[in-house]
């Protein structure tokens, strides 16, 4: 099928092969496609990694090396290409004969060589509004950076709302994962807890608890993402002051993420206060893992929304000395570690329909593993630890049992399934990205869990607080995790889990060889791991925490906001 519009077979073919770059989804449903569209055409499969860590700069470079037939950009869905008229305009750069998108359902958008001289004008326009866009930004960024008189808050002798959740993040379109794990497990927590609250949101979110207020983004003429989010801020807050006008609101709630701002913004406007969910800094996340574009704007986002939140609530230890560090007062500061709804995650929810589905024995032992294929969830050790066992099953029956489960997608996915697969034929299975609702079922499947996660690369202590280490612990299953910070807090080494030296392939095999001979070693590190789990850390518990603290400061620390911060 063939979008209204699009130019088929326009320019010369420059070779009788064809790129691949897969965005989102599998690779097998990609190169199929290719298959079926381009029979006999050489497939080169483009390294979504390679490109990501090349920078915009090394793109360019890459893209104007290009030839042949066809480039094609694959998704799940087309929704999810965020940059689209950006993405047909690099057939100026490129040589191929043809720039193709097309996504897992079947949908396809062809354009010749020369769909970016129609796109021009449109290009142009859309970007003079980015640059506007920018530099008004810029300049509001600066003026809320350099103004140091407190902000009043109203009083409220009643509240018609205790929290409005704020999710400004139009763009994304996971289905599963660590946030949308946090964002779930949050708002149930906020419910059990008995708060009021309104969900407002750039997307769907997996919550039935609230009333949820959907705010589209509308922007059609954009060639950059980062200038949709910033002008999405004030698109977002504006919708949202209109739906609360004349309305209490005990607070604002936002999870930090890159170019948003709207919680600061809302509740400069509102004069409400604005807890601010920091998982971490956006610009270090840039500087290490996913570079971005317009760090100047990046960072002055991620000051304005410290600045002026009244309570930043963080996940770790690691990221109160950080802020601390940048002269945030200590007193804004709530650690508060994620967390399990264990009436979700439990024992006995579907794990033998799934061994059955995966074609597993009762002899098998599963090793499971669930998250990002990317820096930090440490898969490239992960992936050395089963090329290990693999080449030591050949010859023990023990290990000749193991079958190693890989739930997830990220941008290491697709040449460790490559690797792993060619090394371990069946005995390695990848399920994909799965929606966060099957998890349970997978992992009550498995009989060991790992999370081997590696340190900081700059040598900072781990940040992180996963959301599967505790979903992990509530199932009862034998963990194995690397002794890293907060992971080490929250498990006990051969009470509640087995920890292993974080980045060191053979020890982590080591330790699944000695879990998979001790059947009752795996039963009490899983009860016990469960106890903790329920007794420490639940939703509920972490919702608490916050809402306890709202509950407390309204007449204290919120009666201004901070001042600037001299390290931000």
């Amino acid at each position: 099928m063939t979008s209204p519009g699009a130019v088929v077979g326009e320019g010369p073919i420059s070779a009788s092969r064809v790129n691949l770059l897969v965005i989102t989804g599998e690779v097998a449903d990609a190169q199929d496609f290719v298959a079926r569209h381009f029979p006999g055409r050489e497939c080169v499969l483009l390294s979504k990694r390679e490109l990501r860590e090349a920078g915009w700069v090394g793109q360019l470079r890459s893209f104007r090396k290009m030839e042949g037939e066809a480039l094609v950009f694959f998704l799940r869905s087309l929704s999810d290409l965020q940059e689209p008229q950006l993405t047909v305009c690099s057939s100026f750069l490129h040589r191929c004969g043809q720039t193709i998108l097309a996504d897992c359902s079947g949908h396809i958008s062809t354009y010749g060589r020369l769909a970016w001289v129609r796109m021009l004008p449109k290009a142009l326009v859309s970007g003079f509004i980015d640059v506007f866009v920018m530099v008004s930004a810029w300049l509001s960024l600066q003026l809320v950076r350099t103004r140091t008189e407190p902000i009043q808050i109203f009083e409220q002798n009643s509240a018609d709302l205790d929290i409005a959740y704020l999710y400004p993040y139009p763009l994304d379109s996971a289905i599963a994962g660590g946030a949308l794990s946090h964002v779930k497990g949050f708002l149930s927590g906020v419910a059990a807890f008995g708060a009021r609250c309104e969900i407002f949101s750039g997307r769907s979110l997996p919550d039935d608890n609230f009333p949820q207020h959907l705010v589209p983004t509308k922007r059609k003429w954009y060639l950059l993402r980062e200038s949709l989010m910033l002008s999405y801020n004030l698109r977002f807050a504006s919708t949202v002051r209109k739906s609360l006008r004349g309305r209490g609101v005990r607070a604002l709630y936002q999870r930090h993420g890159r170019f948003a701002v709207v919680g600061a913004l809302l509740s400069w406007w509102l004069r409400v206060p604005f807890i601010l969910e920091y998982n971490g800094s956006e610009t270090w996340v840039a500087d290490y893992w996913d570079q971005a574009r317009f760090r100047t704007l990046l960072d002055l986002c991620e000051e304005a929304s410290l600045l002026r939140a009244h309570m930043i609530v963080v996940v770790s230890d690691a990221l109160k000395q950080e802020l601390l560090q940048r002269e945030i007062p200590e007193h804004k500061v709530v650690i508060n570690p994620n967390a399990v709804n264990p009436a979700v995650f439990h024992p006995d929810c579907g794990g033998l329909q799934v061994r059955d589905d995966l074609g597993l024995k009762t002899t098998h032992i599963m090793v499971g593993f669930v998250g990002t294929f990317s820096y930090w969830h440490g898969i490239e050790v992960l992936q050395h630890a089963i090329q290990l066992l693999l080449q030591d099953g050949e010859t023990d029956p023990v290990l000749r049992r193991l079958r190693f489960v890989l739930v997830g997608e990220g941008s290491l996915y697709n040449e460790t399934r490559h690797t792993l697969e060619r090394d371990g034929g069946d005995r390695v299975l990848f399920t994909g990205l799965l929606p966060h609702q099957r998890i349970p079922a997978y992992l009550d499947a498995a009989d060991i869990l790992l999370s081997p996660h590696v340190p900081m690369p700059d040598g900072r202590p781990f940040f992180g607080s996963p959301t599967k280490i505790f979903e992990y612990m509530a199932m009862a299953k034998a963990i194995i995790a690397s002794d890293l910070d907060q992971l080490s807090e929250m498990l006990q080494h051969r009470r509640s889990a087995w920890l292993v030296q974080p980045g060191n392939a053979r020890e982590l095999a080591s330790a699944i060889v000695l879990l998979a001979r001790d059947p009752e070693l795996r039963y009490e590190l899983g009860q016990n791991a469960r106890a903790s789990a329920l007794s420490q850390h639940t939703w509920q518990q972490n919702a608490s925490r916050v809402l306890s603290r709202l509950w407390e400061s309204e007449t204290q620390s919120f009666s201004e906001a901070p001042v600037a911060a001299a390290k931000l």
